[in-house]
């Protein structure tokens, strides 16, 4: 004997209102087959954001992210970048994070040919702070001692000069251990830059003078790098937030012309500048592109350096190198944590700005998750009204089928003025269903449980604005409605 029905045929649905016999009942089943088939096309697949307002690390929030298949959500293109902009109130993260650096040109191509001026190989530190690497022949004040006790010598000496007046001494050049180190002192300066005791003992390695004492820390002064060009033609590395004159570029029938810019800017107003002209920042690839008109272009300038179209970019996507779409805030990356990868890094968004923040930071964040394609009909129809127009113009009455695709629904109703929308759920033979075929394997019921045995008027399954929650409610009611489409 089955109980909990109300069926009858009327417009591709099954509707009984009797006790069926077991003859019956395998007719209606052969029936609601019908139903569950009777949508031939298959929904377009779509990749959708999806915002978790729990408060995780970048690296926890990768994993939930993983639970979708997906990743922390990556920004490919502008459209990309368009939803999320003013989205997110609060900072959340994105797949973006901080890994070992390389230099691009502004067309997005690696860099492969440098004309680098060799940088200093010691290390001072200044009055803010911040360390400089320095020729070691410039002739500075010396910091010696230990915390606290730091002994500041104004004579100005070459920093293997400092260095030899402490052989055969226990004292020798300041080593700094920590950040309270580094802040005090800067209190003994005066004002002043003064050597402190590290150099480069390799190309890549900097050690400190005692050979005994590991660099755990370090703090350099840097900004995100971009590359400017002295009047010899040698690069340097630099803050991006120096303001310099500049040189755009223009390829015309394969000739290549140059437009001086006198004006100062920093290295991304130049950018822009050059872009307004249909043109570029200087790039210079092979060693021939160095301009021979750079003399005259350096007597017509009061600058000693020039802005080209190269920048140091060491932020990459966590599900891969993706695309070059950046819209980081006019102050970051920072840049702070430059030489010191016990900091790691990755990026979060606010208001459509990136922000670079210490990964272990708790953040809501953003996945990035392939579903079907849902779109919601702002139209009210009863629900059996919806699925004869989803099937007409669409696929059918959309499934959530999955805690992505649940999460997708709710972003794409929240502005909605109706309580409830229509959903591909129905109840019939005495339990719920998705039109479209798809199992019951993920739930989002109100109480947490399929309602049994649900009235007779309440038969059609709908998405509450409110919750989220799905709720049993009477078919005849009108309301708008998630659709799969193509």
């Amino acid at each position: 004997m089955i109980s909990c029905l109300d069926l009858n045929v009327t417009s591709g649905l099954v509707r009984v209102t009797q006790t069926l016999t077991m003859e019956k009942f395998v007719l209606l089943v052969g029936l609601l087959l019908l139903l569950h088939t009777s949508a031939h096309n298959v929904p377009g697949s779509v990749k959708e954001f999806i915002h978790v307002e729990t408060n995780l690390t970048w690296y926890d929030a990768q994993t939930y992210c993983g639970k979708f298949l997906g990743n922390l959500f990556t920004v490919s293109n502008k459209n990309d970048l368009k939803n999320l902009t003013g989205f997110a109130k609060n900072l959340s993260w994105i797949g973006l994070l901080k890994g070992k650096q390389f230099w691009k040109w502004v067309d997005g191509s690696t860099a492969n040919y440098f004309n680098w001026y060799k940088l200093g190989d010691c290390a001072s530190i200044r009055s803010d702070g911040y360390w400089h690497n320095r020729s070691c022949g410039d002739e500075l004040p010396f910091v010696c001692g230990t915390f606290p006790m730091w002994d500041f010598n104004r004579t100005k000496l070459s920093w293997h000069e400092a260095d030899n007046l402490f052989k055969g001494k226990t004292e020798t050049l300041a080593i700094l251990h920590d950040k309270r180190e580094n802040g005090n002192i800067t209190g003994v300066l005066e004002g002043n830059e003064a050597w402190i005791g590290l150099y480069k003992a390799s190309q890549n390695q900097w050690s400190w003078i005692n050979n005994q004492t590991p660099l755990t820390y370090s703090n350099w002064f840097t900004n995100f790098l971009c590359a400017v060009m002295d009047c010899n033609g040698f690069w340097h590395d630099t803050s991006c937030f120096e303001e310099n004159p500049f040189i755009c570029i223009d390829q015309i029938n394969g000739n290549l012309t140059n437009t001086l810019v006198s004006e100062r800017k920093t290295w991304k107003e130049a950018q822009s500048h050059c872009e307004r002209m249909n043109m570029k920042l200087a790039m210079l690839k092979t060693k021939e592109d160095i301009t021979p008109q750079l003399n005259q272009i350096c007597q017509s300038v009061d600058s000693q350096y020039l802005w080209i179209g190269l920048y140091n970019d060491p932020w990459f996507w966590s599900a891969g190198w993706g695309s070059d779409v950046r819209n980081w805030n006019s102050m970051q990356p920072d840049g702070k944590d430059f030489g010191n990868e016990s900091i790691p890094r990755c990026a979060a968004v606010q208001d459509g700005e990136w922000f670079a923040m210490e990964c272990h930071d708790n953040l809501p964040f953003f996945c990035s998750a392939i579903v079907r394609s849902i779109i919601l009909l702002s139209e009210h129809k009863s629900w059996e009204e919806a699925l004869n127009h989803c099937r007409d113009k669409y696929v059918d009455l959309a499934s959530l089928g999955s805690e992505a695709e649940q999460k997708v629904a709710v972003r794409k109703i929240e502005d909605v003025q109706s309580v409830y929308v229509w959903t591909g759920l129905r109840f019939l033979a005495g339990s719920w269903f998705w039109v479209y075929g798809d199992g019951l394997r993920y739930e989002n019921w109100l109480d947490g449980k399929q309602p049994q045995c649900p009235n007779v008027t309440r038969r059609c399954g709908a998405l509450a604005v409110a919750t989220g929650k799905w709720e049993p409610r009477s078919c005849e009611e009108k309301l708008e409605f998630l659709c799969f489409q193509k």
